[in-house]
């Protein structure tokens, strides 16, 4: 039969919108002379702006604002969900509805990158004005249904919930099931006569989060027990208590806000311990921490950041596993910008929390301004650079500074008629000085307070030619560098503190080529240098294919006397130095850095990171390896350091993987820092994973012992981070 098309133009009092337009397509239709009664069978469609429905046979009054669909009705809404029924009953727009042997397919987040439903199916469906439905016989699952070829049927889902009663309520978006069984692959393994959570229509709703659950010496079995509450659009809580056979409960606490510009995110825990002194008697210990950050526009040029991070005690943050860190920071930074020009006002307060460091000559920074100040960078002009910082460092022992210090550099870019780009530059430094509580260590006498002032120009010239071979395949670029500097013996003035710690200083390829390679900028290089390299890249053109080498060296025309006396650049000629980048394949990434002694040529320091990954296996190992820091007298300052880390996962199949790591120092013998074991199932509606770790931490609450935690999470039910 010849299809046909004909357009409805529907005038109804009681929509929301006064004039509506419905476009239907079937194959016949049979209407009276009013058209307000309509039936149309064979291939029917029916588009709306807000859905589009097929049906086998659909019937419109017009007159009553009904639509009748049956046999093989499929309703796809502009929310990305598709409805599949035998028969439906509503009103035009759908707000109204009975429908028969429904099934619901929900857009989620997508899994492997593969687009993912939640199902929703009932043997009959009730919905009122479009926010709430109530399904009978219902059953709901994240799971994909796999058709199973052997029985030529589909196979129960992995997880499903059943209920003789399903309530969807749009409104306050939760979903709640009574007589409700849990099935596990098709087998009823639980039962709740009243079951909720969040609808899947919903982002944020309050809920017990998955639990986990943890097994170590400290804590014994331990479980925390996540709370999530969202407060309105804009903040939120998770609230997260722990329970331990060994301990007292403790409580962490999470809190997000945004605002129209800006953020905060507060951290709050504590507990209470009982310990036992010698004499047996026990003694509450109150332990706790506080970490909140916020960042706030002031307008488009200015913010504002702030940290406030403290503990009670040096253990406490690792012990509990609430992410420790060697120092804590708090600090209020005032920041902004004019064009190139920027300006900041900051202040800082630390807690240091290793076990080898005095506390009380960690400094203080109240507060510290810097200014830096640029000219619009052009070619062959002069261009300006000027930066100011004006610090006060305090401290309960040892010395105190108070700084004003100017660094104003000039330079003249330009590039040479062969390509060749040359950079002039003129630098001048100078500062003053207030410094209380200091053992002068150039004349060995201690200072309770003094004034002192520097100022040192220096001149430097940087030099740089390209050579570029392009073709069809590959680009290859062979990069010589130079650089000259002029100094001043000044500019190491030993007689102002060393708040930089230039004692730590051995040279690496990243030092190279600048004009201070000292940390800070108010103590630098006092010798005379020329830095010369040579970089070579290849490159393919059609694929991420590429192999980069550098060589480096330095040139000094005098000794450096008060360095390390194996920083690398001691001697007139420093170490060599190195640097080697590998991509052959899209499966295999070498970087390497390293500093070779131009005595013997054995390698000094070196960091190198090695990332493989074929099929499903994927190894990724990284090595720091780091002489120790020795004082002019050839004693050590700091060990040396030949610290590795490796890791391996490896995909067993689409769902499951298994992931170990470890950090470890190579020196006369292996000293595991920690060692860790993963495996995990994930799939788009249930996942789980049991750890192992064992780290060799050396604390007196936590000594080196084996620690084992359980994860799960159910989508769109119960989820956690596995």
């Amino acid at each position: 039969m010849v299809r046909s098309l004909i357009f409805i133009f529907l005038f109804l009092n009681n929509l929301a919108y006064s004039n509506d337009e419905l476009e239907i397509t079937a194959e016949q239709f049979t209407y009276d002379k009013d058209n307000t009664r309509i039936y149309a069978t064979g291939g029917v469609k029916i588009v709306d702006e807000k859905f589009k429905l097929n049906a086998d046979k659909v019937f419109l009054n017009n007159s009553s604002n009904v639509l009748s669909a049956r046999d093989n009705v499929t309703i796809f809404n502009s929310d990305g969900s598709i409805l599949k029924a035998h028969k439906i009953v509503a009103d035009q727009e759908l707000r109204n509805a009975i429908i028969e042997k429904n099934f619901l397919y929900l857009p989620s987040k997508p899994f492997n990158n593969k687009k993912n439903y939640l199902r929703l199916a009932a043997e009959r469906v009730e919905r009122r004005d479009e926010s709430w439905e109530q399904l009978q016989n219902g059953v709901f699952t994240a799971c994909e249904i796999c058709f199973n070829k052997k029985t030529g049927r589909y196979d129960a889902p992995l997880v499903q919930l059943r209920a003789k009663k399903i309530i969807h309520d749009k409104k306050s978006l939760d979903v709640k099931y009574y007589d409700t069984f849990v099935d596990f692959k098709g087998k009823s393994i639980f039962y709740l006569p009243y079951f909720s959570h969040a609808s899947p229509l919903v982002k944020r709703k309050a809920g017990i989060i998955s639990p986990s659950f943890i097994q170590n010496h400290y804590f014994g079995f331990a479980t925390d027990l996540p709370y999530y509450l969202p407060i309105d659009d804009y903040q939120d809580i998770t609230i997260k208590p722990r329970f331990s056979q060994k301990k007292n409960p403790a409580l962490f606490i999470e809190h997000r806000k945004n605002f129209f510009n800006g953020e905060i995110v507060s951290e709050f825990s504590g507990t209470i311990e009982n310990n036992k002194k010698e004499n047996g008697i026990k003694e509450d210990k109150k332990r706790g921490h506080i970490k909140t950050a916020g960042n706030f526009d002031l307008n488009k040029n200015s913010y504002i950041d702030f940290q406030v991070h403290r503990t009670t005690d040096r253990h406490y943050l690792n012990t509990y596993k609430y992410g420790y860190k060697d120092t804590l920071t708090s600090f209020l930074k005032l920041n902004t910008h004019r064009n190139s020009n920027f300006y900041s006002l900051e202040s800082y307060l630390f807690q240091d929390l290793r076990q080898d460091v005095n506390r009380r000559i960690i400094p203080k920074i109240l507060p510290r301004f810097t200014l830096n100040l640029n000219s619009e960078k052009k070619m062959n002009l002069l261009n300006f650079e000027t930066n100011i910082e004006i610090i006060n460092l305090k401290r309960n022992e040892s010395n105190e500074t108070k700084k004003f210090f100017v660094n104003q550099n000039i330079f003249f870019p330009t590039i040479l008629n062969d390509g060749t780009m040359v950079n002039f530059g003129a630098h001048l430094n100078a500062g003053v000085f207030h410094i209380k509580k200091y053992q002068n260590p150039k004349t060995d006498t201690f200072k309770y307070s003094e004034f002192k002032s520097n100022l040192y120009p220096q001149f430097s010239v940087e030099l740089t030619k390209p050579y570029i071979k392009s073709t069809e395949k590959y680009s290859t670029i062979v990069k010589p560098q130079f650089m000259y500097l002029k100094t001043s013996p000044n500019a190491f003035n030993r007689e102002i503190p060393d708040e930089g710690n230039v004692n730590n200083f051995y040279l690496d390829y990243f030092d190279l080529f600048n004009r201070n390679r000292l940390s800070g900028f108010y103590r630098a290089d006092s010798i005379d240098r020329f830095d010369y390299g040579l970089t070579f890249l290849k490159k393919s053109n059609s694929t991420k294919k590429f192999s980069k080498i550098g060589l480096a060296q330095s040139y000094h025309f005098d000794n450096h006397k008060f360095l390390p006396k194996n920083s690398g650049i001691n001697d007139k000629f420093s170490d060599f130095l190195a640097n080697l980048e590998i991509s052959p394949t899209n499966s295999l990434n070498l970087s390497l850095y390293l500093s070779v002694d131009k005595s013997n040529f054995s390698i000094k320091n070196s960091y190198s990171t090695l990332l493989f990954n074929i099929k499903n296996t994927y190894l990724q190992a990284r090595n720091i390896n780091a002489p120790a820091v020795l004082d002019n007298n050839g004693q050590s300052l700091i060990e040396a350091k030949n610290q590795f880390y490796l890791s391996i996962e490896q995909k067993f199949s689409e769902y499951w993987s298994f992931t170990t790591s470890s950090t470890f120092d190579k020196k006369n013998k292996i000293k595991f820092h920690d060692i860790n074991a993963k495996v995990k199932y994930e799939d788009e509606c249930l996942g789980f994973s049991f750890n192992w770790s064992r780290q060799y931490t050396h604390m007196p609450e936590n000594p080196t012992s084996n620690s084992f935690q359980f994860l799960f999470t159910l989508k769109e039910i119960m989820e956690n981070d596995i």
